[in-house]
């Protein structure tokens, strides 16, 4: 969570444990256990499972935005849509030419 709350400038801190206070001081306490499962094993498969993070992001409703949040978590999408052949749908998306 240290790395993904840092990413998406949601607090500026270098440990585990200022990033802890950081959330908590925004979000609500009764919420911490369920948003810290989810957006930990989103980072998780953002960073371990690159093609399936970006399959998901340009088959999802909004695709430009999707591969935005993953670009934001260091996913390194150009690279990866060539690495698993998915340049030309990567393209459509970025040009504007794929519709969903």
């Amino acid at each position: 969570l240290l790395s993904t709350s840092n990413d998406l400038k949601w607090v500026d801190s270098k440990t585990p444990e200022k990033t802890r206070e950081q959330l908590e001081g925004w979000l609500p306490k009764q919420r911490w256990g369920e948003i810290n499962v989810l957006w930990v094993g989103f980072g998780q498969e953002v960073q371990q499972q690159k093609e399936k993070s970006l399959r998901k992001a340009l088959a999802c409703s909004s695709p430009r935005e999707a591969l935005g949040l993953v670009q934001k978590l260091r996913l390194d999408v150009k690279k990866e849509a060539k690495r698993f052949g998915l340049e030309e749908e990567l393209n459509k998306v970025l040009n504007g030419t794929m519709y969903r």
